[in-house]
Parts: C-alpha cells; sequence; structure tokens
C-alpha cells in the first residue's frame, strides 16, 4: 500500500502530533510505502473561489503551485493520514488551505436540496471515495471533552460520518516533554498498535478507541505540568526541562 502523510503543523517535523502519527505508521509492515508532505515547507496559496475547477477545467485547479504535485499524492495515496494539532477548535491555516483547495475532487453542485457536501465528493477522473483517510489530531487541554467538536463536524459534513477514523489526542504537550514516562511510552506503544490493526482491517476497535481517547495522566498531575510548563517559559527562567510546545 502506498500511505501519504499530510503534516500540517506549524512546527514541521517538531509537532506533537507528528509523534502520535509517526507511532501509529510504525505498526505499518516495511512493505509499505510512506510518504511524508511538510505543508510548512509547500508553497500552497489559498482557494480563490473562482470556480474554475469546476467549470472551465473540470477537476483541475487554476492556481500553479505545490499543490499541483500534491493532488498527484493524493490520488495516487491508499491510505491518507492528515496530521495537525487543535487551532482554536479546529485546522492550522496551512492545513485548511489545502482542505479547501481540495474542492476540484468534488462534482459541482447545482442545488439540489437533497445533495449534501459529502455526496458531491465524487469527480469522475478524480475518486477519493475508495481511500481510507485518517485524522491524528492532539490539543494542549486536560480531557477531550467538547475541544474537537467542531473539527469532527467538519469531517461529518465534508467526507460523511464513519467515513474517517480519528485519533484525537488532549494532554498533546505530554508526547514531547514527558516522552520516556512510563504513561507517555505506554500510550504510544497503543497507538503503534492501532496502525497495525487499522493497516490489517481498515477500521480500530472499540476497545482500542476506548484507550486512545482516555487522559495520559490524572487531571491534578496534568495541571501540574502544565503550569510548571509555562513558569518555565516566561522571562529570566532557566531553559532546562522546558515543555516544548509544538
Amino acid at each position: 500500500m502506498k500511505i501519504l502523510v499530510i503534516n500540517g503543523s506549524p512546527k514541521g517535523p517538531d509537532s506533537n502530533t507528528m509523534w502520535l502519527t509517526n507511532a501509529f505508521v510504525s505498526g505499518f509492515p516495511k512493505s509499505a510505502e510512506i510518504k511524508t508532505v511538510t505543508l510548512r515547507d509547500k508553497n500552497i496559496h489559498p482557494c480563490m473561489g473562482c470556480f474554475s475547477c469546476w467549470t472551465r477545467t473540470p477537476g483541475h485547479c487554476a492556481i500553479s503551485d505545490d499543490m499541483q504535485e500534491i493532488y498527484q499524492d493524493l490520488l495516487e495515496a491508499d491510505i491518507i493520514i492528515e496530521s495537525f494539532p487543535l487551532y482554536f477548535a479546529g485546522m492550522p491555516s496551512r492545513m485548511r488551505m489545502l482542505t479547501e483547495r481540495c474542492l476540484l475532487f468534488t462534482k459541482r453542485y447545482e442545488g439540489s436540496p437533497e445533495d449534501t457536501f459529502h455526496s458531491i465528493l465524487e469527480m469522475e477522473e478524480h475518486r477519493l471515495t475508495d481511500k481510507r483517510l485518517v485524522v491524528i489530531s492532539s490539543c494542549g487541554y486536560v480531557s477531550m471533552d467538547t475541544m474537537f467538536e467542531a473539527l469532527l463536524k467538519e469531517y461529518d459534513l465534508i467526507c460523511g460520518a464513519g467515513n474517517y477514523t480519528s485519533i484525537l489526542c488532549a494532554q498533546g504537550e505530554l508526547l514531547q516533554a514527558g516522552s520516556r514516562t512510563r504513561q507517555v511510552m505506554n500510550y504510544l506503544s497503543e497507538v503503534k498498535q492501532a496502525g497495525k490493526e487499522f493497516y490489517e482491517t481498515g477500521k480500530l476497535s472499540g476497545e482500542r478507541m476506548q484507550f486512545l481517547e482516555r487522559p495520559m495522566v490524572s487531571p491534578g498531575t496534568f495541571e501540574v505540568l502544565i503550569k510548571r510548563y509555562w513558569s518555565e517559559r516566561m522571562p529570566g527562567q532557566p531553559d532546562s526541562g522546558r515543555m516544548e510546545g509544538k
């Protein structure tokens, strides 16, 4: 299989979320062909809303930039993994630009009230509906609660509920700062097993999802760690032991 990893973090390879993503794909067999696209390093312009991809050049974007290469990567991939931290309850800006530029993968909407957005993702020239999509995201809050609701609602509208797999992690700052603690190592080991399970079956079991949704440390412990994190980042404090926010 061909796997495309899209790293949408502004921090590039140093992203906390990429610790999850790297653990996930480490569960894939060595024969898997994995390509990572780091959006921070790409020249991507925002969608202009010109609808050329629906009119003058159906299925093709009028903007000439690095998205042309990424379109081909998307079409060739069997599994697409979108990896990014939660920013203001949604995607970081470069991930947002890529998402909007994928309008060319949809059919032209002609006003039917029966058409939901994901029902027009059927452009005959470019089909993404037969691919497996995984969304991996982390945030810096104590628990997930409602933090990912807006993001998941957007993916439900775009892809259709149940047509993608999400791996969501609260307490994301621990992934880098505490990467050798027992709690984090156990969590990343479970993420690796999730990758193995997904590659083999195309989905994750309910038990696996329940484990991945659990906080890595207790709310009280997390509060202590986060307060220390911000204290150490204040001017005049030493750099050693900092939790690097990505």
